[in-house]
């Protein structure tokens, strides 16, 4: 079953909220992986690019726990994976929104793991490196040597790679983890 909503739209989210509620009865996961790059400095970034970036990386995140928290709590706890970024993490020197987006995803995972541990909720961040995705499909050849380069391992992230950091998040495996950020990166952010 998928549901097709647009994540910053807390109605939508309340929708989509009480149909899996209807069908199953509960939710015991949650992962915000909804996410839209932005590669403009801080001089170039527009305040509507600025908006646009923060609503669909950060605002859907709040909105996603908002609307699933008080559900898992009833049903006595669950597990929230947040899709961050190794940019919330390091800087780049250029994709501001980008990165303040992905920093405030950082953020409110580590706040809300404070707040619902005591629920039994557990919240924790993935920050993935470069990864092989269309989110990088524009990128000039310069830009992917340099960023290749840079990554120790030599190569790009695969999706199935961040997938299972995710589902160990998210699975039993990780019942005493909360509040951490899991990066995915090729040893990047090592150097």
């Amino acid at each position: 079953m998928a549901f097709v909503h647009d994540v910053t739209d807390e109605e939508q989210w309340k929708t989509v909220v009480r149909s899996v509620l209807d069908v199953h009865g509960r939710i015991d996961i949650l992962v915000n992986n909804a996410g839209v790059t932005s590669r403009t400095g801080i001089l170039e970034t527009s305040m509507a690019e600025w908006a646009r970036v923060m609503d669909i990386n950060a605002k859907s995140v709040i909105l996603g726990m908002q609307c699933v928290i008080p559900s898992m709590i009833e049903g006595g706890g669950g597990a929230i994976v947040n899709v961050s970024s190794i940019y919330a993490l390091v800087g780049s020197g250029a994709s501001a929104a980008y990165q303040a987006s992905k920093a405030a995803v950082h953020m409110l995972t580590k706040t809300a793991a404070v707040q619902y541990a005591g629920d039994g909720i557990r919240v924790n961040s993935v920050h993935p490196g470069i990864i092989d995705t269309p989110m990088i499909a524009d990128m000039t050849a310069d830009r992917y040597q340099i960023l290749v380069g840079g990554t120790p391992m030599g190569r790009l992230g695969k999706p199935a790679e961040v997938a299972k950091g995710v589902l160990f998040l998210a699975s039993d495996d990780a019942s005493y983890i909360t509040g951490t950020e899991l990066v995915i990166d090729g040893g990047y952010t090592a150097r």
